[in-house]
């Protein structure tokens, strides 16, 4: 072989070996060489191409299409001579860089090569057999696209695994999707590469230009700023020499602020890839680059557990430990002793209503779809993400044998043969707890078809969001398990009518279906008694902000709200005094320290202007700047709305904008006027709860304290 084309495919496979070129560059050489051997030495370059583009159909995963490959190859490696048909122009070397590839041409290797082409066919097979014509990346995105890519049984198309297909595929290739990934995934699915790239773009998750191999998020809401995330994200990037939502030159690490993460227990918090820093203090940022620390200890209490009752008791991961604890004895009873109209009946008398903010009857909901033909489905909603909000966190980490028993005996009673467990994407913990969970009862018996010698298949999957608040809104997360941009649906048909896929879809919050296996186990009377007449049983509360044991107590409702901060979750720090209570979230309404004393139940907060929502309790003391509070809700709402609808899309904008402004000195006289306003047009025009209750912590804010909308520019 001549030296230079020796050194030429030196440098050739070198390149291929680092990553740096495509092996499609390898499969347009081989096919090349083919063409050649049957042409003796020369190819017509279209020819060439036709030829590559139909064997490449037979190599999933080969990106044959891109341009790149083919070009590098031809002008990078001295191998070839073009002769232009049109007028015999003759091309090589660097004019190959260049070349206008819709022309025809005579393709050859350099005639000081041409006696080699024996020998370079017989490298080339012998690369090829080592090394195909895919890149590991796209072979394993293949292998990816052979497990997911085809329909199964509880999804009617390939399309409902898109958003799982683009997680798994943004690992594959370091923390982005590739162009080429990208389009090999709605190849696979035969979906339009916009509507793939849509998704991409609607979710906060997924990557389509490069990023850190660590991507650092550093939470900014309102739980986190009170305990420092501000110090923290300006210490990350004071030490790694980068704006926020810069990559370092290395290209080591992204710096990110985002909303919630769900770990306000833990504040201030951050994200690496999966790994939670929690608490991660501002004064040890640097710290974070080096490893995860060991997770703290969850601060759970209460003084009747229930959903918390095995919450630091059983290893998740283990079935032996849950049923050591009275797990599946409930589903056993179902199964064995009670037909599933008798497990509607008593979770429709134990006055069980949803514990995800609507607070709808659970029994009745379930009866809608009942009502309702098959096929039917029942959804278990862990797309827990408003700021303040961190109990289900707890549930799916701690206990998820206890949720899916929960979404199981939801399934017997309305005859759904498929559940789905819909999972935040920042839980990834979640996530893996609830997917182990389902292999194991899988594996004892307890998932599949004909279950327990009775006539009942039942299968559950666990999908994952990325990064979008609005899809823990119903209809939206329907649309995102349906492998779609989470957009809100116009209601009615509600699910229970024409939910997941048109059919009809049961929709429980974590907490909610916690709470069943105990309904089933003691009966509808026992659950029923605890509480008050208006609320019954027991209820999760998330304590996060100025206390001094922030998590998540489980306590009867009809105790006081004094009960929960001052006796469970510890009080203040000495010397502070309660400025606010936020309750709800940050779609919730304030309290005082006059209302410390108010019952914990729907009807008493509502007398007083609190609302209970998911059991959200964020406690300000008075060291708390409430106007920013205030910014970061604004902030939040805007960032997380959708923009389906111009009330929620163009409304959260603007108060964003004015609560920005004021907080920076620059208040209007009509300010305050004009966030009322748009609050009413967002509450009464809005598709989705997103919009609608997007105002309501500003507007209630206004309300009791109504000075704090009026700062004025410092002189």
């Amino acid at each position: 072989m001549h030296p230079d084309l020796s050194a030429a495919l030196l440098r050739f496979e070198a390149d291929l070996r680092a990553g740096d070129l495509d092996r499609a560059a390898l499969f347009w050489l081989k096919t090349f060489v083919g063409q050649a051997l049957a042409g003796d030495g020369v190819t017509r370059s279209d020819r060439w191409v036709e030829a590559g583009l139909t064997a490449a159909q037979e190599t999933p995963g080969l990106s044959a299409t891109s341009l790149e490959p083919r070009q590098r190859l031809v002008a990078d490696y001295g191998l070839f001579r073009f002769v232009r048909l049109k007028d015999e122009a003759e091309f090589s070397g660097g004019a190959l860089a260049t070349l206008d590839w819709q022309r025809k041409y005579r393709v050859s290797l350099l005639a000081i090569f041409a006696a080699d082409l024996p020998a370079l066919a017989a490298w080339v097979e012998a690369r090829w057999s080592l090394w195909g014509g895919v890149d590991p990346q796209m072979a394993a995105l293949e292998r990816v696209l052979a497990r997911l890519g085809g329909a199964a049984p509880a999804a009617p198309d390939a399309r409902s695994y898109l958003i799982e297909i683009l997680h798994e595929a943004q690992e594959i290739f370091g923390g982005w999707l590739p162009r080429p990934a990208v389009e090999r995934i709605a190849a696979a699915l035969g979906l339009p590469q916009a509507e793939v790239y849509g998704v991409t773009e609607f979710y906060d998750m997924f990557h389509t230009e490069p990023v850190g191999r660590k991507m650092i998020r550093v939470c900014q809401d309102a739980s986190c700023a009170v305990a420092g995330g501000d110090a923290l994200l300006a210490g990350l990037c004071r030490h790694l020499g980068v704006q926020p939502g810069e990559t370092t030159p290395d290209g080591r690490y992204t710096v990110e602020p985002v909303r919630c993460l769900g770990l306000c227990d833990r504040a201030p918090a951050a994200l690496v890839n999966r790994a939670r820093y929690a608490p991660a203090w501002p004064d040890a940022a640097g710290a974070m680059l080096m490893g995860p620390p060991a997770a703290p200890p969850l601060r759970i209490g209460g003084l009747v557990k229930i959903a918390l009752a095995n919450v630091g008791v059983v290893d998740p991961t283990s079935l032996d430990d849950y049923r050591a604890q009275g797990g599946l004895a409930a589903l056993r009873k179902a199964v064995h002793q009670m037909s599933p109209a008798e497990v509607l009946q008593a979770v429709k008398e134990s006055k069980l209503v949803g514990r995800g903010g609507a607070a709808y009857p659970t029994g009745l909901k379930w009866q809608h779809a009942l009502d309702n033909p098959a096929p039917r489905y029942v959804i278990c909603n862990a797309d827990e993400s408003e700021p303040g909000a961190f109990k289900d966190r707890v549930l799916m980490d701690g206990d998820p044998f206890r949720v899916v028993e929960g979404l199981m005996l939801a399934c017997y009673a309305v005859g759904a043969e498929h559940g789905f467990i819909y999972v935040r994407g920042e839980h990834r913990l979640g996530y893996e707890r609830f997917s182990h969970a389902v292999r194991q009862l899988e594996a004892a018996g307890w998932l599949g078809e004909q279950i327990r010698g009775r006539p009942w298949n039942l299968r559950i999957e666990v999908r994952r969001g990325a990064g979008a608040y609005v899809c823990g809104e119903e209809t939206a997360l329907m649309e995102s398990i349906e492998g779609k941009r989470g957009f809100p649906r116009l209601r009615p048909p509600f699910p229970t009518t024409a939910g997941l896929w048109g059919c009809p879809t049961v929709i429980n919050n974590v907490e909610t279906l916690a709470k069943v296996p105990s309904i089933v186990m003691h009966g509808p009377r026992w659950y029923g008694d605890l509480g008050t007449a208006d609320s019954a049983g027991t209820k999760l509360f998330a304590v996060s902000g100025s206390v001094v044991r922030p998590g998540v107590y489980e306590t009867p409702f009809g105790v006081p709200l004094r009960h929960l901060i001052f006796d469970l979750a510890g009080g203040l720090r000495p010397g502070r005094s309660v400025q606010a209570v936020l309750t709800g979230g940050a779609a919730g309404t304030f309290l005082t320290a006059e209302h410390l004393d108010t019952p914990l139940s729907f009807a008493a907060f509502k007398q007083v202007g609190g609302t209970i929502g998911a059991g959200t309790v964020m406690v300000f003391d008075d060291r708390v700047d409430l106007l920013d509070v205030l910014v970061r809700i604004g902030a939040f709402f805007a960032h997380e709305s959708c923009g389906k609808c111009y009330p929620c899309q163009i409304g959260t904008a603007r108060q964003a904008e004015i609560l920005a402004r004021i907080a920076a000195g620059d208040a209007r006289p009509d300010d305050a006027a004009t966030l009322v306003e748009l609050g009413r047009v967002m509450t009464d025009a809005s598709i989705c709860g997103l919009g609608q209750a997007a105002s309501w912590a500003i507007v209630d804010a206004h309300r009791r304290w109504p000075a704090l909308l009026t700062r004025k520019q410092q002189r």
